[in-house]
């Protein structure tokens, strides 16, 4: 749970990623990560709004689906209110998603994780 709440810890504020894209980074099933932020005991420290499922629908939330919707919102994400929808563009591509990976990987190395 440490490593994917690292992970989710650094994306940044306009961008999200899908528990899909999560899991395999964790090699794990997308349930497991769904699992994980439902249990991050700092859901606005560790921005667990920023996972979205693979269809870039919300997902759920532990303050509920409209205040995911309203913070993601605020961050400068697209959010189709009607449908639950995220705008595509906000996700993080393949080549940021690895760049964001090796940051995580230097930050743990150094300090002794």
């Amino acid at each position: 749970m440490r490593r994917a709440l690292d992970v989710v810890s650094r994306i940044p504020r306009g961008r999200v990623i899908t528990y899909s894209m999560l899991a395999k980074v964790l090699n794990t099933s997308p349930r497991v990560v769904g699992g994980y932020m439902a249990k991050n005991p700092y859901p606005l420290i560790v921005p667990c709004h920023r996972v979205v499922r693979a269809d870039m629908t919300l997902g759920g939330y532990s303050f509920g689906k409209l205040i995911k919707a309203y913070i993601l919102m605020r961050e400068g994400v697209e959010v189709d209110l009607e449908t639950g929808k995220v705008d595509r563009r906000a996700l993080l591509t393949r080549e940021e998603l690895e760049r964001l990976l090796r940051r995580v990987d230097l930050l743990r190395e150094a300090i002794g994780w």
